[in-house]
């Protein structure tokens, strides 16, 4: 045999191990993109990179000392083993992909504890074969006594070259063919990028490594050229021309902010044989403001980034989660601005109070005292956390009783929670057998059910406390339930894809008031800041990024790729935008709001423009804790442009 073929024969026998090791890589990162069905497949293209970042991980474990070789390879399957499953997990219920800032909310993961147990699947078994195998060698090695794969010397350099030019020539190729489809790699490495399609094309855990370079290397703060964006654009701003419709209808009232844990409006009016599943809710609707076309702005931080958006008036940060990476910016939110008008501001919640870091932020956003965890009893363990949403209303309006008037209460739900398992003494919904909803679903119901329920319990008891009458009351959903509840009920097929699972209801009551209707105008947690602000008589800051929805003629919400800044969908009181899978904005749909006719894309591109510069301009803002700079701007005046159309039926 030729030397060279000898020689040859020789490094294939000594990584062997290692070549499997890879083989198996790229088998589960493709069937990683397949069980997520992700899209576009760009299976040869993902196969050579993922092999390139395979063959260097576990070739590596070659040019070891012979006694660690086998255990190197057993970590490292360990953590790959980790992020499929913690990326496949993740992806099924945020509907986008962990990063490596998320291991700063670690402590947080009972945020979805309860639905892990939902989302494990036997196709996770494929993601621990690897882990089996290299086990498997060392207890045959443990018992033959032999060496897998030494080698010394000048071989060893002759491996290391050999793992570098596959390692090269794997991420060449994937730069070739990038510049072959675009011209250039700035759309794999710069933003905004859209993750899918990134992840199709360099493998799940590249992504991750990726990731990790990215975030060590990310400048802080922002810009000069930032920083004179972000000020221009809010110097543009022009006030609505007074006098605002029902400005100060609610002066002087307590504002009761109500938010309602995984609470998708799909569940408001709707009947399973004959029984309401939010009678309640339903009954406050007929007699208050009910926004129809209302949505959730949300991202790694869920009940934290509803939290932050609602009462900053900001959209949450593309990456991260403000309540961590921002807890120490100046804010000019909602209870500091309520505080300055005399109002006492409390905020009412089950959980413990370093979760998502409410212990640092909230006094940065100006409350005065919190309730948590250890102000609360359990008289009996309802939902995941053990608080049931009815003990927790009873428990709260009491500790509520006593507070000086006006006030500001904001009261966040726990038991409508995956995994939306409740006792069965409260499931009071009958389900027929042979209903479409599957379980997960069947059990989100009869949780909204109770959480229902337990606001009704609530209502009564303001009201024996002579405190309803003289209070705003504003109730919505943080986010959605992940369930795919809405298109199991039939409900909300007018809204686009992308943004029917972030749909949760806002109701605003203020009881014997002219305060009633229904909304038709798309909102979101941004306007509900200055939309209160309004009716309680209070100009906002300059600060705050939403609409007064009581007084703008057209409005917009914008869904973005989770993780990214790259635009999903945006729907339009006029027009609606879908984008495509490559964020090119040139490949998406423009459809007309009222009828779904399509028009040609160029129609959508002035809304486009307008909705990006704004979450850009917010998120340099954030980012560059620009808010004060933001407050000290001069207000542009609008004329008055006569008496608009409204969006209250």
């Amino acid at each position: 045999m030729p030397m060279f073929l000898s020689t040859l024969f020789t490094y294939i026998r000594i990584v062997r191990l290692p070549i499997v090791l890879a083989v198996l890589f790229v088998i589960q990162n493709q069937a990683f993109t397949y069980f997520l069905h992700i899209v576009p497949q760009l299976y040869f293209r993902a196969s050579v990179v993922t092999f390139a970042l395979g063959m260097l991980i576990y070739g590596l474990a070659v040019l070891l000392p012979s006694r660690i070789r086998l255990w190197y390879l057993l970590f490292v399957s360990l953590v790959t083993s980790f992020l499929f499953i913690a990326q496949y997990i993740y992806y099924t219920y945020f509907e986008g992909f962990f990063q490596v800032t998320a291991f700063k909310y670690a402590s947080q993961s009972t945020e979805i504890a309860g639905a892990i147990s939902i989302l494990l699947s036997p196709v996770l078994l494929i993601f621990i074969v690897h882990v089996f195998l290299v086990v498997f060698v060392m207890i045959y090695v443990h018992k033959k006594k032999c060496d897998v794969f030494g080698i010394s010397g000048r071989k060893k350099i002759i491996t290391a070259l050999l793992l570098i030019v596959i390692t090269v020539s794997g991420y060449g190729y994937l730069i070739f063919t990038e510049k072959r489809d675009w011209g250039h790699i700035d759309r794999l490495y710069s933003r905004p990028y859209d993750i899918d399609s990134l992840v199709a094309k360099i493998g799940i855990i590249n992504y991750f490594v990726e990731d990790a370079v990215r975030v060590s290397l990310r400048k802080k703060g922002v810009s000069k050229k930032e920083k004179e964006f972000a000020l221009a654009w809010k110097r543009t701003e022009r006030e609505y021309p007074y006098p605002k419709q029902y400005f100060g209808a609610a002066r002087g009232r307590n504002l009761i902010l109500i938010q309602i844990e995984s609470f998708e409006n799909a569940v408001i009016g709707e009947k399973i044989r004959g029984v309401e599943i939010t009678p309640n809710l339903n009954a406050l609707i007929q007699e208050g403001l009910y926004v129809k076309k209302y949505f959730a702005y949300v991202n790694q931080g869920n009940t934290a980034d509803a939290e932050f958006t609602v009462l900053n008036s900001l959209y949450v940060p593309p990456t991260g989660v403000a309540f961590f990476d921002y807890a120490n910016n100046r804010y000019g939110a909602l209870p500091a601005l309520l505080a300055q008008h005399g109002y006492g501001t409390y905020v009412f919640h089950g959980d413990v109070l370093t979760f998502w870091n409410r212990a640092n932020i909230y006094p940065k956003l100006g409350y005065q005292k919190w309730f948590t965890a250890d102000d609360y009893t359990i008289p009996r363990v309802v939902g995941f956390q053990g608080l049931g949403d009815e003990d927790f209303f009873l428990q709260s309006a009491e500790k509520i009783k006593p507070l000086k008037q006006p006030f500001m209460a904001m009261l966040m739900t726990l038991t409508s929670h995956t995994p939306y398992r409740i006792p069965e003494d409260l499931q009071k919904i009958t389900i027929p057998k042979d209903s479409n909803l599957d379980q997960l679903q069947k059990d989100y119901v009869q949780s909204a059910h109770y959480a229902d329920m337990a606001v009704g319990v609530f209502i009564k008891k303001l009201k024996e406390m002579k405190i309803y009458d003289n209070s705003l009351i504003v109730i919505f959903g943080d986010h959605g339930s992940y369930s795919n509840i809405s298109s199991a009920l039939g409900v909300s097929k007018d809204i686009p894809e992308q943004l029917r699972n972030h749909q949760v209801p806002l109701i605003v009551v203020a009881p014997k008031s002219k305060i009633k209707g229904t909304i038709s105008l798309p909102a979101s947690h941004l306007d509900i800041y200055p939309t209160v602000a309004n009716l309680l008589g209070v100009t906002p800051p300059r600060n705050i990024f939403g609409k007064d929805i009581l007084n703008v003629k057209d409005s917009a919400v914008v869904k973005r790729k989770v993780n990214s800044i790259a635009i999903d969908a945006i729907l339009g009181s006029r027009l609606t935008y879908i984008g495509s899978s490559d964020t090119i904005f040139d490949h998406g749909i423009c459809e007309e709001t009222s009828s779904n006719k399509v028009l040609p894309v160029e129609a959508c591109r002035g809304l486009y423009e307008k909705e990006t510069k704004n979450m850009r301009a917010s998120d340099i803002v954030v980012r560059g804790d620009l808010i004060p700079l933001i407050q000290k701007l001069p207000a542009q005046k609008a004329e008055l442009a006569g008496k608009e159309k409204k969006g209250i039926e």
